[in-house]
């Protein structure tokens, strides 16, 4: 969802200039799939889940992990770790450009914890040629200095940032074009770099591009591509909001529709791994939810290049998506962070289990 609709439904108050009105961003579906896909999933997914984790190609120095998949969601979802049995190993939180890293005491105990991040940093409403010219580079390069900072700091090898998550939404259009947005989130990188913040300079920054899923099965995809010279990682946001009614979707969606396109555009575009930034389901009808979370388990483990997931755990208002309080659902995302696949960690120097 976009970054102002993020902030707005996840409750967070953070510092800088992005105090303005959140806008609801559409997720729209990819065309495909058939409601029998769904029940042949789940039967299949007792003899997926006990399958050992394969050599993953989305392991390695490029995404920062290792041994498998990481497992995490948003800090909502932290509180249901001790029903969990396990710790989330990313935590997706969300940022505007003047706001400061972490922000809140909790989010630094979540990095203390031994828990990455995946940060977006977007803009409150600066143009995106204002950004490219230079006009917020000491908010932003303080920003991402703190990043690398607390990264060293509590021993994590590898963090994320993502410079202004799903551009492609109709709600950032207004901060310009999509050649626009490269020329910005280029800007944004070459900070970094001049810093040596980046993970294969001394740093530990790795970049993650997120669009919404369904554009990457579209031309719009590439048009706001940065180029694999500029991202480590391609990612995306994508629920199955059919029976909630956002973003038209047709049918209950099942993660191959929603995740195929991503997983194609990032192998014909450097073979770079795949990040499942923000996912979930709403529970209509009821047990929808406890079954797509089902699905998700076979569908990771035999989709090597993708290197992490994230659930979503937020009531966006239309849809709600959280888990808490719903022992289907829990129980569902219990056996998936349990499985082998779901093992990973962050890797590189400093990197801790």
């Amino acid at each position: 969802m976009t970054g102002l609709a993020m902030l707005a439904s996840a409750g967070m108050i953070l510092t800088g200039s992005g105090n303005q009105t959140p806008a609801m961003a559409t997720v729209r579906s990819f065309p495909g799939g058939s409601a029998s896909a769904t029940r042949t999933l789940s039967t299949s997914t007792a003899r997926h889940l006990s399958t050992p984790a394969q050599t993953r190609s989305g392991d390695g120095p490029q995404s920062g992990v290792s041994g498998g998949v990481l497992f995490g969601g948003t800090q909502q979802l932290v509180p249901e770790e001790s029903t969990l049995g396990r710790k989330l190993r990313i935590i997706r939180l969300y940022y505007f450009i003047g706001g400061s890293f972490p922000g809140k005491p909790a989010f630094r105990q979540l990095m203390m914890g031994g828990r990455t991040v995946l940060a977006s940093l977007d803009s409150p409403g600066h143009s995106y040629a204002s950004i490219a010219a230079g006009n917020y580079d000491t908010q932003i390069l303080s920003f991402l200095h703190a990043m690398n900072n607390d990264a060293i700091k509590y021993h994590l090898g590898s963090i994320y940032i993502c410079f202004e998550h799903e551009p492609d939404s109709v709600h950032h259009r207004i901060l310009g074009s999509p050649p626009e947005f490269i020329q910005a989130w280029d800007h944004v990188h070459e900070l970094a770099q001049s810093a040596h913040l980046d993970w294969n300079d001394g740093g530990r920054l790795h970049w993650v591009f997120i669009l919404i899923h369904n554009t990457y099965a579209s031309w719009r995809a590439a048009t706001f591509w940065p180029g694999a010279s500029e991202t480590d990682i391609v990612a995306t946001d994508g629920y199955n909001s059919y029976a909630c009614g956002d973003g038209g979707q047709t049918q209950n969606q099942t993660p191959d529709m929603l995740y195929n396109p991503v997983v194609s555009f990032a192998a014909s575009h450097g073979g770079l791994p795949v990040f499942v930034a923000e996912w979930g389901s709403d529970n209509i009808q009821s047990g929808e939810q406890a079954n797509f979370i089902s699905q998700m388990g076979p569908y990771v483990n035999n989709e090597p290049s993708i290197a992490a997931v994230s659930y979503w755990d937020i009531n966006a208002g239309k849809c709600d998506y959280q888990v808490n309080g719903n022992p289907a659902s829990v129980s569902q995302l219990t056996t998936l962070g349990q499985t082998p696949t779901m093992q990973g960690h962050i890797s590189g120097s400093g990197g801790t289990g």
